[in-house]
């Protein structure tokens, strides 16, 4: 092992800002881009059930069918065909095969959730999360660029902005329980209801808590 890296990731103090950054960051993506893997094939999928076991809700692509009086249950190929051609087939690697991620943010741009400037962002989180992820030991050596630390932000800035988005053009709209003349004035406009999303609250408490880490 090289013995300048061994004294770094040694010497807590030195790195315990970079490691605390590169952490966050790793984690912000990841539960960005999960969570919202998890939005959009829910979004698409025409069935649901719970798994017990893993505590989650699993979305699938069935149909049913009936014969001889019975109904049974098939994967439905058109469903999930069409989840695939929309979300994860929007945009290919520089190799040329396609990449879930990358589709997946061309596929929120498209929808109207973030902003076609955002995709750019998000593309370079996406190059950021390859390089924390798989060349740690270089990144420790030095200090953490502002540039890096601007980029956390706008990434949380784009999550908030994008779970706010769903909740207006989604969630309310579809939600029977919603009253919707409550989303009106008394002159019939529209008044855009105050939203807070769970990704508000999170977000908000991470760059209070570590604004000496992500400002400094």
């Amino acid at each position: 092992m090289d013995s300048d890296f061994f004294d770094i990731v040694t010497d807590r103090e030195k790195i315990r800002k970079e490691l605390i950054f590169y952490s966050l960051f790793l984690m912000v993506f990841e539960n960005f881009v999960s969570y919202w893997m998890d939005q959009v094939r829910s979004f698409y999928a025409n069935s649901f059930s719970w798994d017990e076991e893993r505590k989650k809700l699993i979305c699938s692509f069935v149909k049913h069918i009936t014969k001889d009086g019975k109904m049974t249950f098939a994967p439905d190929k058109d469903a999930e065909k069409k989840y695939i051609n929309e979300v994860l087939h929007l945009e290919r690697n520089k190799g040329g095969d396609w990449n879930p991620k990358l589709s997946l943010f061309r596929w929120m741009v498209n929808l109207g959730l973030i902003e076609k400037d955002d995709f750019q962002t998000l593309s370079k989180c996406y190059e950021k999360r390859n390089i924390y992820g798989h060349e740690i030991a270089s990144c420790l050596e030095k200090a953490v660029p502002m540039e890096d630390k601007q980029l956390l932000k706008d990434l949380i800035t784009i999550a908030k902005e994008a779970s706010k988005n769903w909740i207006l053009m989604v969630e309310i709209p579809t939600n029977p329980d919603i009253v919707n003349e409550s989303l009106f004035d008394e002159n019939g406009e529209y008044k855009e209801p105050h939203v807070i999303s769970g990704f508000d609250v999170f977000y908000t408490l991470v760059l209070t808590n570590l604004k000496d880490i992500i400002d400094e």
